[in-house]
């Protein structure tokens, strides 16, 4: 009898050791934005790296990226999370159009069609905001 509790015991330190290795790893993601190239990698290392992406806080500029460079069903926004869209700029503040463009290529076709009805990129100042209430490319975080 000993020995079946043994097993027991193994078999149950195995199912939990299996799980931890399968946990759901969860990037939390609230940023002020920067560098668009700089995201673009960033994000790119976020979905090899990272079940799900929680935006939970602001994403300002090129923080948005994230919504094409990991791929919409592996984002969802928490109730505190929102976006702030505006067109790419130098550090004198005046329109980057190169970089613009980069944020609409980055961008899921979805996301896109948003920016462009929303005019979002069409100036540096002020920005657009959309809040989880709006949003309708990615879904709302159950947790």
């Amino acid at each position: 009898m000993g020995w079946m509790r043994t097993a027991a015991g193994v078999a149950i330190v195995l199912l939990a050791a299996a799980s931890a290795a399968h946990a759901e790893k969860v990037y939390y993601l609230h940023g002020p934005g920067g560098n668009v190239a700089a995201h673009i990698y960033q994000y790119t290392r976020v979905n090899q790296e990272y079940d799900r992406v929680v935006i939970d806080g602001q994403c300002k500029s090129a923080c948005t990226t994230v919504l094409g460079v990991v791929p919409l069903s592996k984002i969802c926004i928490a109730p505190g999370g929102y976006f702030m869209f505006h067109a790419a700029h130098h550090s004198d503040r005046s329109f980057s159009y190169p970089l613009t463009q980069l944020m609409m290529q980055a961008y899921a076709p979805e996301v896109r069609d948003w920016v462009i009805r929303h005019h979002a990129l069409e100036h540096v100042d002020p920005y657009t905001y959309l809040y989880p209430r709006d949003v309708t490319f990615v879904r709302r975080c159950n947790r």
